[in-house]
């Protein structure tokens, strides 16, 4: 039986103060009833963090146990080469820590963490499956600043704010809507064409460069992992025509050069799942956008409006001649990850293709059977019954290419996984190289964007749209085979390549790589370290005043690399050198890799996304 005492603090500055003690009920030697109490000792402040065995609020453990017990770190303060643990399911994974130290390994069960924290619910069950793997404890507040793995649907500037460089992964690069918006990625592929044809038009070998690239061009296509010399990619060749109705100018050349022959289609800058979108296909309709556009910029109100939300619209030439499976309109979905941002690491991954329901009709004034997305096909009643069909594997595309349009089109064997394929990862590694100076990049963010390819009956590809947050969902059998997947390797990717960054090691092999294909070394990017055998251009030297006569000439700064040694990332080391081999890739489980890097620069200012995001 427990007895519970009152005595006195005569030490507490506001006097004596009565201080509770729980204890065991005394049998021996118990002082009696009624006597003086015994002095009891000053409580001090209470310990944030109770470690050890036995340690109990308001009592100081014994000195043995103070002797035997190591209080642990806080797990805030746990290293983070813990994310390196090892996951059993996948024989990738458990080499990859086999070849850890022993100490850097997460203990399964210990109850400390690493913690992630899922905000939304578009693809949480495959992210939490995966951390809850490895031994991570999942946080339900998004408050919380001690996380390994944010992931979250809509971004949030706290986040961005306590982000903790080389400590923490984050998803989703603060400004990606520079490739995610159709106004951002407009603006920063013009902007790259004008930097790349100024760059060519001022080069005194432009004549000899294009004579080169011309015949290489010609040759076979054998693997993208066989780099050389290639043409920039011209916008017009794989972007439809676009204009901005936020721009007076365009907006005026849009409704000027409009013709009852041709259709349009109106999207939103930030928005997805065909929300906001409609087709301009006559005089009348053109007509009542110019009104409208014209009303609302002569809105005092909306005159002082910063970012001008209203008309933060874009419109865009309609592909009229699509390519069609079975007579339904279709695209394809893949994917581009940044695994990460220091250096870059990006890489190509196969999706899926998304079918339409009905008959695909141009006169038609149903959405349904223009847009290809889940979102709008669930507005059908027949959408349980045949959602199946709404989704085909790339396999399944192959095929069909293969049986109907090899021998009449005069198509390679295999299409899909070879020009195809090809063309896609041409189009992604121009974009990323038109944005690469802008991103905002730090040790840690990582970001898998979705990209919509359309086919038409020339079958000469077009990118219509990047997405952020792309849909993670699983609710047919493709996508169940595919979506996981691309999520495990998407977070295996990020954890490697940030531990190898973070250590200054080589990036390449890759021991997580399985389907995605590497577009881009960024250890090619990097000035030329001690003993480091990739060499690169060093920039001219710093603009200085002539000396004065009788000056003395500073010494230059010490240490390898002399004045103009470029700084390096956080985490690289000086026997980080890169690799000069990027694998190659033709089908997606062979692997392999990627188009030529080009030139890098461009940019674009737009609104952002809508805080209801939840993928597309």
């Amino acid at each position: 039986m427990a007895r519970f005492t009152v005595g006195t603090s005569p030490s507490h500055p506001l006097g004596p103060r009565p201080v509770h003690r729980l204890g065991p009920q005394k049998t021996d030697g118990e002082q009696p009833r009624g006597a003086a109490p015994e002095p009891a000792k000053p409580v001090g402040p209470r310990r944030r963090w109770a470690w050890g065995r036995g340690r109990a609020r308001g009592r100081e453990p014994s000195s043995q146990a103070r002797a035997s017990d190591t209080p642990p770190p806080p797990p805030h303060h746990l290293p983070i080469d813990l994310l390196d643990a090892a996951d059993t399911a996948r024989p990738q994974a458990s080499l990859l820590d086999r070849r850890l130290p022993e100490g850097e390994r997460q203990l399964r069960g210990s109850g400390q963490g690493p913690y992630f924290y899922i905000g939304g619910t578009n693809g949480a069950s495959i992210i939490s499956s995966y951390c809850k793997g490895k031994g991570w404890q999942r946080i339900e507040d998004s408050r919380r600043e001690d996380y390994k793995l944010k992931w979250c649907e809509v971004k949030c500037r706290d986040s961005y704010y306590s982000f903790r460089e080389g400590e923490q992964l984050l998803y989703q690069l603060p400004n990606n809507k520079l490739l995610t918006t159709k106004i951002g990625l407009l603006s920063a592929l013009r902007e790259y064409s004008r930097v790349v044809s100024r760059t060519h038009e001022t080069s005194p070998c432009a004549q000899a460069k294009k004579d080169t690239t011309s015949a290489l061009e010609e040759l076979a296509w054998t693997s993208p992992g066989c780099f050389g010399p290639q043409r920039a990619l011209k916008m017009e060749e794989f972007f439809p025509e676009t204009y901005r109705l936020d721009i007076r100018d365009e907006r005026e050349a849009f409704f000027t050069l409009f013709d009852e022959n041709q259709t349009w289609i109106c999207k939103p800058t930030a928005s997805n799942q065909g929300k906001g979108i409609f087709l301009l296909r006559n005089q009348e309709e053109v007509a009542a956008l110019q009104v409208k556009t014209q009303s609302i910029e002569d809105d005092p109100i909306y005159r002082k409006m910063p970012f001008r939300a209203p008309q933060a619209r874009v419109v865009q030439r309609y592909i009229q001649n699509p390519l069609l499976l079975d007579g339904k309109k279709f695209d394809v979905r893949s994917y581009l990850l940044i695994a990460c941002a220091t250096p870059y690491m990006v890489f190509f991954g196969h999706g899926y293709a998304r079918l339409t329901l009905s008959l695909y009709d141009p006169h038609s004034s149903d959405l349904s059977g223009h847009l290809t997305n889940q979102f709008m096909q669930k507005k059908s009643p027949l959408y349980m019954l045949l959602k199946e069909d709404t989704v085909w594997s790339m396999d399944h595309l192959n095929r069909y290419i293969n049986d109907k349009f090899r021998k009449t089109k005069g198509l390679p064997r295999d299409w899909v996984f070879t020009t195809f394929t090809k063309r896609m990862q041409q189009i992604m590694a121009h974009c990323f190289q038109a944005v690469k100076s802008k991103l905002q990049c730090k040790l840690g963010y990582f970001d898998l964007i979705g990209c919509d390819f359309l086919i038409d009956e020339n079958f000469k590809v077009w990118l219509l749209e990047m997405n952020s947050n792309p849909a993670l969902h699983t609710n047919c059998e493709v996508l169940k085979e595919v979506i996981p997947g691309v999520v495990t390797e998407t977070l295996d990717l990020a954890l490697e390549t940030f531990q190898k960054s973070l250590r200054g090691q080589k990036m390449l092999p890759l021991l997580s790589q399985r389907h995605f294909v590497l577009l881009h070394d960024g250890e090619a990017d990097l000035w030329p370290r001690p003993g480091g055998s990739r060499g690169a251009l060093r920039p001219p030297p710093p603009l200085r005043a002539a000396p004065r006569p009788g000056a003395r000439t500073p010494a230059p700064p010490r240490g390898p690399g002399g004045a103009h040694a470029r700084p390096r990332p956080p985490g690289r080391g000086p026997d980080g050198g890169a690799q000069s081999r990027e694998p190659g890739a033709e089908r997606p489980r062979e692997g392999a890799g990627g188009p030529a890097r080009e030139p890098s620069p461009g940019l674009a200012e737009e609104e952002r996304k809508s805080a209801g995001h939840r993928g597309s």
